[in-house]
């Protein structure tokens, strides 16, 4: 997988870190899940501005930080290469807990594992596509 954060920037346990400034949404993907540039261009040519915000840790949550990164927007997707239980998704839900925000996760959904020739095949298996991120996005911002 492709670097997403700037050597140069100060890795610090439980604080997430800005990649890409945006306006309208938010997302929160995990470190280890970056998507491809062309899904959030093609998103910005329909005029959503995104913000995405590296998760490259989920313990401890900075509710407080996690606030201030979505304030003012329409809406949160969270990103992950996990089951959608006990991961990043539940923890950004717990950490904006009591905002009238929309949240979407794409992530592995409840199920057993699955095997492989390749990794974009579990990558399509399990759902975690651009088209899925994109699917998530239309649906917070109710397209």
């Amino acid at each position: 997988m492709p670097d997403v954060t700037d050597d140069k920037r100060e890795f610090k346990i439980g604080r997430p870190t800005v990649v890409r400034q945006g306006r309208t949404l938010r997302f929160l993907p995990t470190a280890t899940w970056s998507g491809s540039p062309q899904g959030r261009r093609n998103l910005e040519k329909k005029g959503v501005s995104v913000r995405v915000v590296n998760v490259s840790t989920l313990k401890p949550i900075d509710g407080k930080r996690f606030r201030r990164l979505t304030s003012g927007v329409k809406g949160v997707v969270t990103v992950e290469e996990h089951t959608i239980i006990g991961g990043l998704a539940s923890a950004i839900a717990f950490a904006l807990r009591g905002q009238a925000l929309p949240i979407e996760a794409v992530a592995v959904q409840d199920c057993f594992g699955q095997s492989a020739l390749n990794y974009e095949q579990l990558l399509e298996h399990y759902g975690l596509t651009d088209a899925a991120v994109v699917k998530a996005v239309k649906k917070v911002l109710r397209q």
